[in-house]
């Protein structure tokens, strides 16, 4: 059986999957393009996947023997989901494995948005800093018994919400479908922006949540109000933050952009009052071995006809 691999993989993994299918790895750090991508697909039975490489109908029209995908991510957005379901394509993801390492940086980029991290560090980095203590050098807020407003309250949202507790946050939610979390105040959307201090996205990007962060949302917060994204770009009117940003009205901690890689024209790149991170919500060496190795286990699973560990 064969399988393609869209992604540079480290040479023991390779070792492991030749030793069970005959396998055709993408080594370039460029994305794999869609039509060698598509040539490949039409000769295998299995694919190994991430997030940077679409699999939309196009592509996977041809792929006609295929039986699993597998994708080194949670989110699938990247994935014609409802297509490859049609197609009788087994679909697995890598959930729970990330949860910890997400709601951790989703804190850290408060605390840095707040207390002014990045502008500190340039600050001593380019030798500005030359009168020692003063009273008023980058003023910020606190973390510490702020209102934070968590939109999605799946896994990495409760999660950040239990982090929160330690500060002393009074923590306000939204969820597309009721639920119940202790210590957390669920409330309407628009509730929930007018009154938090901090809205942090949690939330998977689908046709609902797309542009849910939109011009007239991101004007119900509050002035000098944070907005933190380690979910997806698309969620948020891009256009609109960037608005916000430049007049100091809002703050931001991004993880995240509806074009990744950040083109290197962005406005972001020049606007105060923001910290930009490069996706990197999972980027620990413990949870990138969790998730690379649920997917395997994923691709193992599906290529035998048997169920995914984390299926869709």
């Amino acid at each position: 059986m064969k399988v393609a691999v869209t992604f540079p993989i480290p040479e023991a993994a390779k070792v492991l999957l030749d030793e069970m299918f005959e396998c055709r790895v993408w080594e370039s750090d460029v994305p794999i393009p869609q039509d060698t991508l598509a040539s490949w697909l039409a000769e295998v039975q299995g694919v190994l996947t991430t997030l940077t490489c679409p699999l939309g109908e196009e592509v996977l029209t041809g792929a006609q023997n295929l039986k699993v995908i597998s994708t080194v991510s949670v989110g699938v957005d990247h994935i014609d989901i409802d297509f490859a379901k049609r197609q009788g394509i087994a679909l697995g993801h890598t959930p729970g494995v990330l949860t910890d390492s997400t709601a951790d940086l989703a804190v850290g980029l408060m605390l840095a948005v707040g207390r002014r991290m990045a502008e500190g560090d340039a600050l001593v980095r380019a030798g500005a800093w030359s009168d020692g203590w003063k009273p008023n050098l980058l003023l910020g807020t606190d973390l510490s018994g702020s209102t934070v407003g968590l939109i999605g309250m799946g896994p990495i949202g409760q999660a950040v919400a239990k982090r929160l507790k330690g500060f002393g946050c009074h923590v306000l939610a939204w969820n597309r479908t009721p639920r119940e979390v202790a210590g957390v105040e669920f409330t309407d959307l628009e509730t929930l922006l007018s009154n938090a201090d901090i809205v942090s996205l949690h939330t998977a990007l689908t046709d609902d949540t797309r542009g849910m962060i939109s011009r007239e949302r991101l004007g119900l917060m509050k002035d000098q109000a944070m907005l933190i994204n380690t979910a997806r770009g698309g969620i948020v009117d891009e256009v609109a933050l960037v608005e916000a940003l430049a007049t100091g009205r809002l703050r931001a901690g991004l993880d995240v952009y509806a074009e990744e890689p950040l083109p290197l024209d962005s406005v972001f790149r020049s606007l105060p009052g923001c910290v930009l991170l490069p996706h990197v919500g999972s980027a620990t060496e413990r949870t990138r071995r969790a998730m690379f190795e649920l997917a395997l286990a994923n691709l193992v699973a599906g290529m035998q006809d048997e169920p995914l560990p984390a299926a869709l």
